[in-house]
């Protein structure tokens, strides 16, 4: 074989070894970036969400949740009872339920106004969530006052109203626990059935 033969034997392996090598580095580089890229994404949404959590508004809005919880359990507990339920008493545990769910919208509306659109856009299945939440509290409480505002409310309806708001809660808080995707549908569809069962 000729000297020149071989050497153009040799550039050309040079070259096909050169492509190889750098379609490899390019292809590794692009597969890291998305690797990369993957991974600070879900560093993000845990990150947002803790910190979220710890928010004065949020530990704010908890606050008056837990409040809300207890005059809806005080209401159920005095609507199970044998005797008459003692009007005064269940209009003003509603009026309370009103009060706190009044303050967590305002609280949450101040927050809303403030938040960046960047941060918005991050949290958005979970604020489209949290829209869903409240408004099914909402729900809940509206159907307790129209329920206490007859001379003598029925118990039954009253009971009935004070235990769905109290599920919610209960699945509310089952979902902010840390229940991962296919979790929260399953749950969302075990507040809907339990909601929708009579007493």
């Amino acid at each position: 074989m000729g000297l020149n033969k071989r050497r153009k034997i040799m550039k050309a392996k040079e070259y096909l070894l050169t492509s190889v090598l750098t379609v490899a580095v390019l292809v590794g580089g692009a597969l890291g970036i998305a690797a990369q890229s993957k991974t600070d994404k879900m560093k993000d949404k845990p990150m947002d969400m803790a910190k979220m959590m710890k928010s004065p508004h949020h530990m704010l809005m908890m606050a008056h949740q837990k409040s809300m919880s207890e005059f809806a359990k005080a209401l159920h507990h005095e609507a199970m009872m044998a005797k008459a339920l003692d009007v005064e008493f269940a209009r003003s545990s509603v009026v309370e339920l009103r009060h706190n769910l009044d303050a967590m919208e305002a609280i949450h509306q101040k927050h809303m106004a403030i938040m960046s659109d960047e941060m918005k856009a991050k949290m958005k299945t979970m604020m489209e969530q949290m829209e869903k939440d409240q408004t099914t509290t909402k729900e809940h409480v509206i159907a307790l006052e129209t329920a206490v505002q007859s001379d003598q409310p029925d118990s039954k309806q009253v009971a009935m109203h004070a235990n769905a708001l109290l599920k919610h809660f209960g699945m509310m808080s089952k979902m902010r626990s840390g229940s991962t995707p296919s979790k929260q549908k399953m749950a969302i569809k075990k507040k809907m059935n339990m909601e929708m069962k009579p007493m």
